[in-house]
């Protein structure tokens, strides 16, 4: 009788015991009923680098004028800044609208067979990103969870030179730009906020190149553009 006492009393002990660790892990989890609600709304910051996809014309020589042996488009840097509307579709799917300002750089190389360097030749953008995208995420796994996404993206180049007929000397872009952006990330559940940190992709639909009739536009026939963005959203 003594002994099945005492093991009672030891197996209560250690049920108590093992209730007190058990606890805090279960309420250990931040955040936890962060993704049952509706809407969540945010910012977001990063940095980028620019480029593009580029198709040279079959000829590369103005007769009598000059010859060209390449154009290199160059990444060039860049940094933005935007809010996050995020809409619960799903356990699983969201959707997103992230209106953003991005300042960027692309640079372009250009080899002409009578020069002996390249010149270097730089367009400055600010543009006023607004993307749609889908957001699908993996089951949360205590405090983070896995994601990809993918939606298009309407930008509008504040500083864009399309309009100006005077200036011969660089490559222009239009105003108006489509792409599709896609990436991956993960959300971290932190005790007051969720911070995601993201890598996205983001390819041009448009040919966004100016035909004009210089040295620096002739040869190229089309621009479509290309931007890598790491981005820290808080929500």
């Amino acid at each position: 009788m003594r002994i099945a006492t005492r093991t009672f009393w030891l197996g209560l002990g250690l049920v108590v015991t093992g209730g007190w660790f058990c606890a805090p892990s279960a309420l250990a989890q931040n955040n936890a009923y962060y993704d049952t609600k509706a809407f969540h709304f945010g910012f977001h910051v990063g940095i980028n680098r620019s480029s593009h996809h580029l198709l040279l014309k079959d000829s590369l020589t103005i007769p009598g004028l000059t010859n060209l042996n390449y154009v290199s488009p160059v990444f060039g840097p860049g940094f933005q800044l935007g809010i996050v509307s995020d809409a619960r579709l799903h356990e699983y799917l969201a959707l997103r609208f992230t209106p953003t300002l991005m300042f960027s750089q692309r640079n372009f190389l250009f080899d002409f067979a009578n020069q002996s360097l390249p010149v270097k030749k730089s367009i400055q953008m600010a543009n006023v990103d607004l993307p749609l995208t889908l957001k699908f995420r993996s089951k949360r796994m205590k405090d983070y969870r896995v994601y990809v996404l993918g939606g298009l993206k309407a930008s509008i180049d504040m500083a864009s030179q399309e309009k100006v007929v005077d200036d011969v000397d660089r490559v222009k872009l239009r105003r108006m730009d489509y792409s599709v952006e896609t990436g991956v990330g993960l959300d971290l559940y932190l005790q007051y906020f969720k911070l995601s940190p993201e890598i996205k992709v983001a390819n041009g639909l448009r040919n966004v190149m100016v035909p004009e009739q210089h040295v620096y536009a002739n040869f190229i026939q089309s621009l479509r553009s290309r931007t890598w963005i790491v981005s820290f959203t808080f929500e």
